[in-house]
């Protein structure tokens, strides 16, 4: 069946293959086009790029020292994707040099292929741009032969938008045995940020902080961040390393001393830190869990003016979470009028 599909998809793709002269190839409008750029430095992941499993930044290249190589399986085209800024109306040209098995270059307006051949081919493919970023990617074919790719260049007029650049340093705060948050300082035209982890991308997130949670006690982590729009991704922050608390074997005590002072509409807690609290502590309001803090206090908001409320707080480890602290009762402030 998948036979049958390829040759559909040949026989509606528009190919242009040329041989191979030598000479090297520009980046054009594509970033990263000769595959030279790892996202992380030990690491075989293609910066720029989104790939799927498979792919990776290997040798021999046509040019440099390079090539993308793409192994397609039974489930996977062994694809990577970039979006690209550029100005709708204008007319733009698509080329890549790629060998081996079947190769496909294309965008959101068209396709070009060509079957396997052992030599160095040129696909190119023209379009005209109908928005302000186009999608362009390269893959293989289901369970065909492994393909190598380089020198890839889109041509034509420049978009004013320009990739961001990378941000500081994340700095972590907040360290658990299963969590740490991840601050950084925003780099200006970024619409999003991508967070790794021991170079391997977690996610997208829209702000300058995340909570990264899910991580083991008493275990090392590397994280670094990039600026995202849609030029494409800035190259990577320095990388900061971080160790998770030590697990615990007990629970904590319970925290003591609680004092609580009002407001109209919020209340502020303290008490006697914990020293075995390695992952902070829960805040009760009249028996309902509403907060957490990394330290010993906690400003609660969002409350009624004129009323009681009794607050508990628990302390918290790997081992679970204290029994409730003595309660404390505040009255918040009577507004006149209100």
């Amino acid at each position: 069946m998948r036979r049958l599909v390829l040759l559909a998809v040949l026989a509606a793709a528009t190919a242009v293959a040329l041989p191979s002269p030598a000479h090297a190839g520009a980046g054009g409008l594509a970033a990263n086009g000769s595959f030279e750029q790892a996202r992380y430095p030990e690491h075989t992941t293609v910066s720029a790029w989104d790939c799927e499993p498979g792919t990776g930044q290997v040798g021999p290249a046509r040019t440099g020292a390079r090539s993308l190589t793409g192994t397609p399986t039974e489930t996977s085209l062994a694809r990577c994707t970039q979006t690209v800024p550029v100005q709708p109306g204008a007319t733009y040209t698509l080329t890549a040099w790629v060998r081996g098995g079947y190769a496909f270059l294309g965008h959101d307006h068209g396709v070009a292929w060509t079957p396997p051949a052992t030599a160095w081919t040129q696909l190119s493919t023209t379009f005209t741009a109908t928005a302000d970023t186009v999608r362009i990617y390269l893959h293989g074919w289901y369970a065909q032969a492994a393909y190598q790719a380089d020198d890839v260049v889109l041509s034509g007029p420049d978009s004013a938008v320009r990739v961001p650049s990378a941000p500081a340093m994340p700095l972590p705060d907040e360290t658990t045995s299963h969590s740490v948050r991840l601050s950084w300082i925003e780099s200006p035209g970024a619409t999003s940020y991508r967070v790794y982890r021991d170079g391997v991308f977690l996610r997208s997130v829209a702000t300058a902080s995340e909570v990264i949670d899910g991580l083991a006690p008493g275990t090392g982590y590397a994280f670094h961040v990039t600026a995202v729009n849609r030029a494409g991704e800035s190259q990577p922050t320095a990388t900061v390393s971080i160790n998770t608390m030590a697990a615990q074997s007990q629970v904590p005590p319970a925290t003591r001393s609680l004092v609580a002072s009002a407001q109209a509409y919020q209340a502020w807690l303290a008490w006697e830190a914990v020293q075995t609290a390695t992952d902070g502590y829960r805040i009760y309001r009249d028996g309902e869990l509403v907060g957490w803090s990394y330290g010993p206090a906690f400003t609660a908001t969002g409350l009624r003016h004129g009323t009681l409320y009794t607050f508990q707080v628990t302390a918290l480890n790997s081992a679970g979470e204290s029994v409730r602290s003595a309660p404390v009762q505040v009255l918040t402030w009577q507004v006149p009028g209100a």
